[in-house]
C-alpha cells in the first residue's frame, strides 16, 4: 500500500497538501476524501489508523486525506474556504494528477471533520458527493451544547489561558500534535469559549450551520455515535438520523466520543465493516 503526497493550494505561506492512497484491485473507481478530526484545533490529515485505511484500498476505493488550517490560528472562513479547495482540486484536477477515470467521490468526516464534510454540501463543492460517512459529528453551531461550558471538561485540571496562550501560533499550521494542543480544546470546553474561538467578530453561526431543510438534503450519509459520548451529545447524530432521507446509524453504547482510535474493540470492526457494506449498497443502487 503506497501513498503519495501532493500539494493542493496555499493559504498565504502556508502549503496545503493531500495524500492520495490508490486502490489497485478490485476497483470502485471512487475515491474517499477524508476530513480528520480534532476540534478543528489539533490533529492532522494521517490520523485514521492504517487497518481502516487497508480496509478501504482492499474493498477498491481510492483514499484522498487533506488538510486544513488548523483554529484559532486561522478562522473557520478561511478552514471551510481550504477544504473546499482541496475537495474542489480533487474534482476539477484529481482525474489527469491522480490517473482517474472518474471523479465521484464519498465524504469521510470524524468529529469536527465529519461537521465540515456536511458543511461542504452548503454550496461549496462543484460535484455533490456520493455519500457521506459522518462519525460521531454535527451539522450546526448553534447547538447549546457546543456553545456552552462542557461538564466533562469541568472535571479535567483547569486551564488558564495565560498557561495556554503560549500554544497558539502567529502563523497558520496544517497539523497539531495533540500531545501539546488537546489542552487548548480542553480549555476552550471548559470555558464555553470554543465555537466563537473559530468565527471572526462579525461573522454568524447560522452561515457555519445546517438548517434542517439543509440536513433533509444531505446525500445517503453514513451515521454512527456512542450514546455515552460526553464531547458531541449523541441526540445531534439521532437527530440526524430522523432528518437524512437515506440513512444508515450504527449506534454503540458506553464508549468515548472517539471509540473507533481502538481498532481492538469490537464496536469499531464492526464500524468499518458496516460503512464498507452500506458504500457497497450505494456503489450498486
Amino acid at each position: 500500500m503506497q501513498s503519495t503526497t501532493i500539494p493542493y493550494g496555499s493559504l498565504g505561506s502556508l502549503p496545503l497538501e493531500a495524500t492520495f492512497t490508490k486502490a489497485l484491485t478490485n476497483r470502485k473507481e471512487q475515491t474517499i476524501i477524508y476530513i480528520h478530526g480534532g476540534g478543528l484545533v489539533y490533529g492532522n490529515r494521517l490520523d485514521l489508523p492504517e487497518a481502516y485505511l487497508r480496509q478501504f484500498i482492499d474493498n477498491g476505493y481510492d483514499f484522498l486525506a487533506i488538510d486544513y488550517p488548523l483554529a484559532p490560528e486561522t478562522k473557520l472562513k478561511d478552514i471551510v474556504m481550504c477544504a473546499a479547495s482541496g475537495v474542489n482540486w480533487f474534482l476539477q484536477q484529481g482525474a489527469a494528477a491522480l490517473d482517474l477515470q472518474s471523479t465521484d467521490f464519498i465524504l469521510f468526516g470524524r468529529s469536527s471533520g465529519a461537521y465540515l464534510s456536511l458543511l461542504l454540501t452548503k454550496g461549496h463543492l462543484a460535484k455533490r458527493p456520493k455519500a457521506i460517512i459522518c462519525l460521531y459529528g454535527y451539522y450546526s453551531l448553534m447547538n447549546g451544547s457546543l456553545k456552552a461550558a462542557n461538564r466533562h471538561y469541568l472535571k479535567f485540571p483547569k486551564f488558564q489561558y495565560t498557561t495556554i496562550k503560549n500554544l497558539i501560533g502567529n502563523e497558520p499550521i496544517t497539523a497539531g500534535p495533540i500531545e501539546k494542543r488537546y489542552s487548548l480544546y480542553v480549555y476552550y470546553r471548559q470555558t464555553g469559549k470554543w465555537v466563537y474561538s473559530l468565527l471572526n467578530e462579525n461573522d454568524s453561526l447560522e452561515n457555519y450551520s445546517l438548517s434542517e431543510e439543509e440536513v433533509r438534503q444531505l446525500p445517503p450519509t453514513f451515521l454512527s455515535a456512542s450514546t455515552d459520548d460526553q464531547d458531541v451529545p449523541y441526540q445531534i447524530t439521532s437527530t440526524m438520523a430522523k432528518w437524512i432521507p437515506e440513512n444508515e446509524l450504527y449506534t454503540v453504547h458506553g464508549l468515548e466520543h472517539d471509540y473507533d482510535r481502538n481498532t481492538h474493540l469490537p464496536e469499531s470492526q464492526e464500524l468499518y465493516k458496516r460503512i464498507l457494506d452500506f458504500l457497497g449498497n450505494q456503489t450498486v443502487s
